[in-house]
């Protein structure tokens, strides 16, 4: 293996890039890309037909991450992967962090503690969003995922104040609050409890 390919939204969409990067020809999403050439080697081949494919809908709006597991590969066709500003791209292994089942739990607790007193959040009275001005329950709500901004919203809000398009997905947006750009996948994974930094 020398790549990955991570950050989708859940195991379906991920299974679906998987199946249509493995059969191109049969994608209707890849209608455009050629068939392999006599002299191309599989290797560049593939990595033609993932370049084109994070150029078009449904991926090109994801917030993916191109990973790159060895260096040298990464140096040597850097110049053949095309992706969209919203996309990163990294070098090097993933490292995975095991939480055993009692540490699983603390860790939780400690996370919603660090995050309620690092963004002066006080979960004991009502929260209010920050666009809509409505109550907002806390499976609704998103932060931004600046460390000294104080937004708190629906995720429907601001996706709506994020979304110029009127895409379903929103790549990216000014936050109402703190005034940064801020890119809409960091805010979900923020939201899910995932490290940005991966």
């Amino acid at each position: 293996m020398v790549l990955i390919i991570h950050g989708f939204p859940n195991s379906r969409a991920a299974l679906r890039f998987e199946w249509a990067w493995q059969h191109p020809n049969l994608s209707r999403h890849l209608r455009h890309v050629p068939k392999k050439k006599s002299r191309q080697s599989v290797f560049s081949y593939c990595l033609m037909v993932v370049s084109e494919m994070l150029q078009v809908t449904p991926w090109c709006r994801l917030p993916l991450v191109f990973r790159w597991l060895h260096q040298e590969l990464a140096g040597d066709y850097a110049s053949t992967i095309n992706l969209p500003a919203h996309m990163s791209l990294k070098c090097g292994n993933v490292i995975v962090k095991k939480i055993g089942h009692g540490q699983k739990k603390n860790e939780k607790d400690k996370r919603k503690s660090n995050n309620e007193e690092d963004n002066g959040i006080n979960y004991h009275n009502d929260l209010i969003c920050d666009i809509c001005y409505r109550k907002l329950d806390k499976t609704e709500k998103i932060m931004c995922s600046k460390e000294n901004c104080k937004l708190i919203a629906h995720l429907i809000c601001l996706a709506n104040v994020f979304r110029i398009d009127k895409k379903i997905i929103p790549i990216n947006g000014i936050c109402p609050s703190c005034n940064t750009k801020v890119l809409w996948g960091d805010l979900i994974r923020k939201k899910l409890g995932c490290n940005i930094d991966i």
